[in-house]
């Protein structure tokens, strides 16, 4: 897997640094590729992998469809839908469209689900995967200005502080305070929707364009790990595979 991801990793630095990659919406056919190995190694015969525009549609609850970024169809049912995203360069308020996104993307397809837009015995796989740049950007600690409101735990770079000198003050304001990075923030992120249902899986890629020629990458936690996100992949699968030998 180590060397599949680096390999993924370096063909997204070698096509969006090339330029037209990022037009044609090309830097992430390599993760793809894992995902189409991991699906069709877990025993889902007849698989089938939709990317296209036209393909890859599925309803949601609060809009007509919406286009996944990897589609996984077998024997007629949705078995699998991915977003794929990456971030690089400006990252202040591109993480926030970020974090709108994958949110009323995961909404909207759970919903639906649960609205039986698949059927009353859907066993569907939801991902979301994001590449990162690892960058002085993505690693700095932004500060915090919520005047009347604490920040919710976990966003504080120094827990510590909260109750202390991250508290109210006599006019009922709150100080600024140092936030964690941008990067641990997707990893807050992707922790969070995977406890609230939203996705079976989150994951972080931390990439540096630095070097990008080896296609060295990170994790930032362990829980959001693109190894991790594989394995609930290839065991979502491996269960709906076994599934459907018994019924047959």
């Amino acid at each position: 897997m180590n060397d599949a991801v680096k390999d993924a990793v370096r063909s997204f630095w070698t096509t969006r640094n090339g330029g037209s990659g990022v037009l044609s919406g090309k830097t992430l056919d390599p993760f793809v590729d894992i995902i189409a190995r991991v699906v069709k190694e877990s025993g889902l015969e007849n698989a089938e992998i939709h990317t296209g525009v036209n393909t890859s549609q599925l309803p949601g609850f609060f809009r007509p469809h919406k286009s996944w970024d990897a589609v996984v169809i077998n024997d007629g049912k949705l078995v699998v839908a991915v977003e794929l995203k990456s971030q690089v360069g400006s990252i202040g308020n591109n993480f926030n469209n970020r974090s709108e996104e994958v949110l009323g993307s995961g909404i909207d397809l759970r919903t639906a689900i649960e609205e039986s837009a698949f059927g009353d015995d859907a066993a569907i796989f939801t991902g979301y995967l994001i590449i990162v740049e690892k960058s002085d950007k993505t690693l700095a600690t932004p500060n915090i200005r919520m005047k009347f409101f604490p920040v919710m735990h976990g966003f504080l770079l120094d827990e510590s502080e909260r109750g202390s000198t991250y508290c109210k003050q006599k006019d009922g304001s709150f100080p600024t305070a140092k936030g964690i990075a941008y990067l641990d923030r997707y990893d807050v992120m992707c922790k969070r929707l995977m406890m609230k249902g939203l996705y079976n899986a989150a994951a972080v890629v931390a990439a540096p364009n630095k070097d990008h020629d080896e296609g060295n990458y990170e994790s930032v936690s362990a829980q959001t790990s693109i190894e991790t996100f594989m394995t609930r992949l290839s065991s979502h699968c491996r269960v709906v595979a076994s599934i459907n030998k018994q019924q047959n």
